[in-house]
C-alpha cells in the first residue's frame, strides 16, 4: 500500500511543480464535457424548428359547382388551413411548375400540387367510378436525409386530413340525398295508405257478395257498388305505381355499405396499434418494463374492442337478421372479435399478475400477436367482404318490395277485370248470381293475400330501421365516419424536449472520450525510479490512481453543466451523478487496463469499442431497428448499462432497473481488474516486443 501511496502522490506533486503539465490535464478534464455539452445543446429541440422547413403548394384545382349554384374550391380552403400550421414552412407558389422548380433547385425540401379536378372529385368521385382526389407530392432527398422524413410526416398529416374532410363530405352528401328521397317517398305512410285502401276494397266485395247472395233483384245497387270498388281498385293501382316510382328514387345502398366498409378500415387501423404495443412489449428487455407495456396495451385493446361494439350497434341498428341476410354471419362475424378481443385483454391482465418464465412469457406474447395478426386480417378481407355485400343484400330487399308492388299491381288488374266481368254479368241476367258470388268470395282471397303482402313490407324490420337509418342527420353521420375512433395519448416518463432525451448518450460518450484523451496524454507506466520492490499490482494501482481522480473530476464537470448550464431535465440528480461517477470509474479502468496490456494495440482496440458503442448501444436509435450484429453484441459492452440507469435518474424510475443498471455496469469494471491485474502479465512479454519494432521504425 505504501508504494501505491508513493507512486501516487509522486504523479501529484510532478503535475503541480510542473504549470503547464498542470495546464494540459486541467484541459484534460474539460474537453470531455465540452463534447458532451455542444452535442446535447445541438440536439436541444431539433423538431421544434421545423418551420423552417420550407415546403411548396400549388393548386391547379378549377373548381366544382354543386347542384345549388355554389363554387366550391376544397384545395384552397386546405391551403389556407396548411399555412396556419406553424409547424412546417409552408410556401404557397403562384402554379406547380415553381413549386416542382423549387424543389429541384434544393429551395423547397418537397413540394405538394392539387390536381385540376381535386374539388370535382371530392363532391362526385366517390359517384362517377370511384376516383379519388389526387395530390401530387415532390421531395427531395438530396438535401438532406432527416428532412424528408419531417417532411414525409407533414405530408401524411397532410392525407389523413383530406381523407377525413374527403369522407365526411361524401357522407353528409350521401345521407342528404337519401333523406330526400325518402322524404318524397313518404315511407311508411304511403304502404299504410295502400293497405288501408285494399281493405277497403276488401270489404266492400265482401258486402257485396252478400248483397248478391241475399238481394237478388238489387241489380242496380250492384252495379253502382261494383263500379265504384273498379275505381277504388284503379285508385289503389295508380298509388302503387307512384310508390313504385319513390323505391326506385332510392340510391343506391352499395354506397351506404361502402362508407360502413370505411369504418372497418378504422378499426383494422386500431387493431394495427395494439398490435404495435405487443411488439413494443416483446422488444422490452425486463419483466417489469413488460407491465408497464402490457398496461398500455390492455388499455388500448380495450379501445379496439369498443370499436367492434360500436359497429355491431351500428349494424343491429339495421336489423340485419331480421331479412336473414348473409344468415346473419358479418354480426356474428363482429361478436367472435369481441369475444376473442375480450379474451386476449383478460389473458394480458393475467400475464401481468402472474409471473411467468421467459420462454413461457415469449411464447405467450407470439400467440397474442398471431391472434392479433389474424383479427386484423379477419376484418380487412372477410368483414370488409362482408360489409361490401351489404350493400347489394339491402339494394335486394329493396328490389323485392318493388317486385311486390308491381305483383300486387297485376292482381289489382285481375280484380278490375273480374269487377268488370261481374257487372256484365248482372246486366246480362240474375241467373248468374250464384256464380257471382262465387266470383266475389275469390276476389276477397285474392285481397287477403295482397293486404298480407302490403303489411309484411310495412312489418319489414329491416326496411324500417333502414328508413330510420337514412332520415338522420347527414352531417352528425358525416363527422362521424370521417373519425370514429378518438385516440388520447397519455405520457408515460415524459421528457421535457429533446435535447434532455439524448443527455444520458452523449454524457456516457463523453466519459468514455474523456478516458481515451487521457490514455493519449499521459503514459500509464509507472516509473520504479525510488519504490523498492514494486510489485505489478502496485504499479497498477500507482499509476491508476491518477487516472481515477482525473476521469471523477472529468464526470464531476460534466455533470455539474448537464444540469446547471444545459438545464436537462433529471428528477434525480444525486443518481445522475452516482451513476456518472461509476460509469467513469468503469470506462477509466477498462480503458487504462487495454492500453497497460496491450500498448498501441490496446488503445486501438478501445477507439474499436468506442465505435461499436456508438452505433450499437441504443443511445440514438432504437436496438430492435439496428442490425441484427448490434442487437446480439450490444450487451457485451458497458454503454448500454451507464445510459439506461442514467435515463432512470432522469425521467423516473422503475422499480430496480437503476440499481441493477448500476450492478451490471460494475461488473466490466471487475472485468477490467481482472485484465489488468492477471491477464496482462503473459503478454507482458509481447507487448514489450511490439513497443520496441514500433521504435525501431523511428516513426512511431
Amino acid at each position: 500500500m505504501g508504494n501505491i501511496k508513493k507512486i501516487f502522490f509522486r504523479d501529484i506533486k510532478a503535475l503541480i511543480k510542473n504549470p503547464f503539465a498542470f495546464l494540459i490535464a486541467g484541459g484534460l478534464c474539460i474537453i470531455p464535457a465540452l463534447y458532451a455539452w455542444f452535442n446535447i445543446y445541438s440536439n436541444w429541440d431539433p423538431y421544434g424548428n421545423t418551420g423552417n422547413l420550407q415546403i411548396a403548394v400549388a393548386t391547379e384545382d378549377k373548381g366544382y359547382v354543386t347542384e345549388k349554384g355554389k363554387k366550391e374550391n376544397v384545395s384552397d380552403t386546405v391551403i389556407e388551413t396548411l399555412k396556419e400550421n406553424e409547424s412546417i414552412g409552408w410556401v404557397e407558389t403562384p402554379d406547380a411548375q415553381s413549386a416542382i422548380e423549387g424543389v429541384e433547385s434544393g429551395k423547397y425540401y418537397a413540394a405538394v400540387i392539387f390536381a385540376e379536378d381535386f374539388t370535382e372529385c371530392m363532391y362526385r368521385g366517390f359517384l362517377n367510378g370511384m376516383k379519388r382526389p389526387e395530390v401530387t407530392y415532390y421531395e427531395n432527398e438530396k438535401k438532406n436525409a432527416v428532412a424528408t422524413k419531417i417532411t414525409d410526416t407533414a405530408v401524411g398529416t397532410l392525407e389523413n386530413n383530406i381523407n377525413e374532410q374527403y369522407i365526411s363530405l361524401v357522407v353528409s352528401t350521401l345521407f342528404d340525398k337519401q333523406q330526400e328521397a325518402v322524404n318524397r317517398a313518404g315511407s311508411e305512410e304511403v304502404i299504410e295508405n295502400i293497405s288501408a285502401r285494399i281493405q277497403k276494397v276488401r270489404d266492400n266485395i265482401d258486402d257485396f257478395a252478400v248483397t248478391v247472395k241475399t238481394l237478388a233483384k238489387a241489380n242496380d245497387k250492384l252495379v253502382s257498388s261494383l263500379q265504384g270498388a273498379g275505381n277504388d281498385i284503379n285508385s289503389i293501382g295508380r298509388t302503387l305505381k307512384n310508390a313504385q316510382t319513390n323505391i326506385s328514387d332510392i340510391p343506391d345502398t352499395d354506397v351506404m355499405a361502402e362508407n360502413l366498409s370505411k369504418k372497418n378500415s378504422q378499426l383494422t387501423t386500431s387493431l394495427g396499434n395494439s398490435l404495435s404495443d405487443l411488439r413494443n412489449a416483446q422488444q422490452a428487455d425486463k419483466k417489469s418494463q413488460k407491465k408497464k407495456y402490457y398496461k398500455q396495451l390492455s388499455k388500448d385493446l380495450q379501445t379496439s374492442k369498443n370499436n367492434v361494439d360500436d359497429l355491431i350497434n351500428s349494424l343491429q341498428v339495421l336489423n340485419i337478421s331480421t331479412v336473414n341476410l348473409s344468415n346473419g354471419i358479418l354480426l356474428s362475424q363482429l361478436e367472435n372479435y369481441s369475444a376473442r378481443l375480450g379474451d386476449i385483454i383478460d389473458r394480458l391482465d393475467s400475464n401481468m399478475d402472474t409471473e411467468q418464465s421467459e420462454s413461457a412469457l415469449s411464447l405467450a406474447e407470439k400467440e397474442l400477436e398471431l391472434q392479433l395478426e389474424n383479427l386484423q386480417r379477419s376484418a380487412q378481407n372477410t368483414t370488409a367482404q362482408s360489409l361490401a355485400k351489404l350493400g347489394s343484400e339491402i339494394q335486394a330487399v329493396a328490389d323485392k318490395a318493388s317486385q311486390m308492388i308491381e305483383s300486387i299491381c297485376g292482381d289489382i288488374k285481375i280484380i278490375d277485370k273480374i269487377i268488370d266481368s261481374g257487372i256484365t254479368t248482372v246486366d246480362l241476367t240474375n241467373k248468374s248470381f250464384d256464380a257471382m258470388a262465387k266470383q266475389l268470395d275469390d276476389v276477397v282471397v285474392k285481397l287477403d293475400e295482397i293486404t298480407e303482402s302490403v303489411d309484411g313490407i310495412s312489418d319489414a324490420a329491416l326496411t324500417q330501421k333502414f328508413l330510420e337509418f337514412i332520415q338522420g342527420n347527414p352531417d352528425e353521420y358525416g363527422a362521424f365516419f370521417a373519425e370514429p375512433v378518438k385516440v388520447e395519448t397519455e405520457g408515460v416518463y415524459p421528457v421535457e424536449n429533446y435535447g434532455s432525451g439524448v443527455a444520458p448518450f452523449y454524457t456516457t460518450l463523453a466519459l468514455w472520450v474523456g478516458g481515451v484523451v487521457l490514455v493519449s496524454l499521459i503514459k500509464v507506466k509507472a516509473h520504479t525510479d525510488g519504490i523498492k520492490k514494486a510489485k505489478p499490482y502496485q504499479l497498477f494501482f500507482g499509476r491508476y490512481l491518477l487516472f481515477l481522480v482525473l476521469s471523477l473530476v472529468q464526470a464531476l464537470i460534466i455533470v455539474w453543466g448537464d444540469i446547471y448550464l444545459l438545464h436537462i431535465q433529471c428528477l434525480y440528480p444525486a443518481k445522475f451523478l452516482l451513476v456518472s461517477l461509476i460509469a467513469s470509474i468503469t470506462f477509466s479502468l477498462l480503458i487504462y487496463s487495454f492500453t497497460l496490456s496491450f500498448g498501441d494495440v490496446g488503445k486501438a482496440a478501445i477507439v474499436v469499442i468506442m465505435v461499436l458503442q456508438i452505433a450499437g448501444s441504443s443511445g440514438t436509435y432504437p436496438i430492435e431497428i439496428l442490425p441484427e450484429f448490434y442487437q446480439n453484441i450490444y450487451i457485451f459492452f458497458p454503454f448500454p448499462y451507464a445510459i439506461n440507469a442514467m435515463r432512470e435518474a432522469i425521467c423516473g424510475m422503475y422499480e430496480s432497473d437503476f440499481t441493477l443498471c448500476v450492478i451490471r455496469l460494475m461488473l466490466f469494471a471487475a472485468a477490467a481488474l481482472v485484465l489488468g491485474l492477471i491477464i496482462r502479465i503473459p503478454f507482458s512479454d509481447i507487448n514489450h516486443f511490439v513497443e520496441k519494432r514500433m521504435e525501431d521504425t523511428e516513426m512511431m
